[in-house]
């Protein structure tokens, strides 16, 4: 009894000294490898073969920063092939209200940590693999878009902004007022342009993907109806208070620039008032208080957007001062008032 007591004693003394063995060379295994770059580092395609993946390395002094990096390499792959026109960004971000950076695409001037971020938040699906820090503490990242999983996310996308589209073009026709039967039309070629992108960027992704797409509608014929229903569409200017006339033209341009039509026999009747007064500040310059209340009602006399701005200016003279008033109320006009109408196009797409 002794005898084998003391051998399963032995045995389990020598099995511990196995494992202890065996646990320490593991370890230190880990820890040389660790300074030892994986492949993916100096070749990405061995690891994420570019027939499944789109990715790119990125490097940093942290972690975030890497991430980021490698994020706007994904990005730039788009960037240097895709341009959205801004116009059409921010109305899509206005119709949606999603960002701005929803299409995928950062802009082209911004650093590569803001474009690696909005890169992160709008890129669909971009994930993050291995990371690896060398010797001297920089850190290494990958980040990849699997090209069918993405591409299957962006054929929905597409599919989705299709049916709208039509959905849009149909609610146009059914409009008795000009406003209304363009601010379906502006919205329906709004999501067309947005969908043009979002093709350019699955046939990166995915070319069978993107070529074997086949959209319910005709972009030439979309752009063209919105374009015949804004040149149709006749807005009848009157300023008060303008002896200049610069308010006037300010809004006629304004009306110009959105492809309407500016007549006196308009329908659409766009009024603003204009007064300027002077007004003792103590300082040395001639000073005036400017006020501008602009109106604009739909074809039937509807009120549609309203708008009213004041503000002070200052010159050294009386001209200088009126001067910077009307540039300052010519940039309401572009800035302000087109927002407003923006926002109120917007108003008759809820369902």
């Amino acid at each position: 009894m002794e005898i084998h007591s003391y051998s399963l004693r032995s045995t389990l003394l020598m099995l511990s000294l196995t494992l202890y063995v065996l646990t320490g060379c593991t370890t230190g295994a880990t820890l040389v490898n660790k300074n030892k770059a994986p492949r993916w580092v100096s070749d990405k395609g061995a690891v994420y073969p570019p027939e499944r993946y789109l990715a790119e390395v990125g490097d940093g002094d942290s972690l975030t920063e890497a991430k980021s990096n490698a994020a706007a390499a994904i990005a730039q792959v788009f960037r240097t092939r895709i341009t959205v026109d801004s116009t059409i960004r921010t109305r899509y971000s206005e119709i949606t209200g999603q960002g701005k950076d929803s299409l995928g695409i950062a802009g082209s001037t911004e650093s590569n940590v803001i474009i690696g971020q909005r890169a992160d938040e709008s890129l669909s699906n971009l994930r993050y693999g291995e990371s690896w820090s060398d010797s001297m503490g920089r850190v290494y990242v990958v980040a990849y878009l699997d090209r069918i999983e993405t591409g299957t996310l962006y054929r929905q996308r597409i599919k989705d902004n299709g049916e709208r589209i039509v959905e849009l073009g149909n609610r146009a026709e059914m409009q008795d007022e000009a406003l209304r039967r363009y601010a379906f039309l502006d919205a329906a070629t709004v999501y067309a342009e947005v969908n043009h992108a979002l093709q350019e960027q699955l046939d990166i992704i995915s070319m069978p993907m993107a070529r074997s797409l086949i959209h319910p509608y005709e972009m030439g014929e979309l752009r063209a109806s919105r374009a015949d229903e804004a040149s149709s569409l006749m807005i009848r200017v009157e300023v008060y208070g303008d002896s200049d006339g610069r308010i006037t033209a300010a809004l006629s341009h304004w009306a110009t620039k959105r492809g309407f039509s500016v007549s006196e026999a308009g329908e659409v009747f766009l009024s603003a008032t204009v007064s300027l007064s002077a007004i003792e500040l103590n300082n040395e310059y001639e000073n005036l208080q400017w006020e501008l209340d602009i109106n604009l009602f739909d074809s039937v006399g509807y009120p549609a957007v309203s708008l009213t701005r004041s503000n002070r200016r200052s010159g050294i003279s009386v001209s200088a001062a009126e001067s910077q008033a009307y540039d300052e109320m010519a940039m309401i006009i572009r800035r302000d008032f087109d927002k407003e109408f923006s926002r109120y196009l917007i108003t008759f797409l809820e369902k």
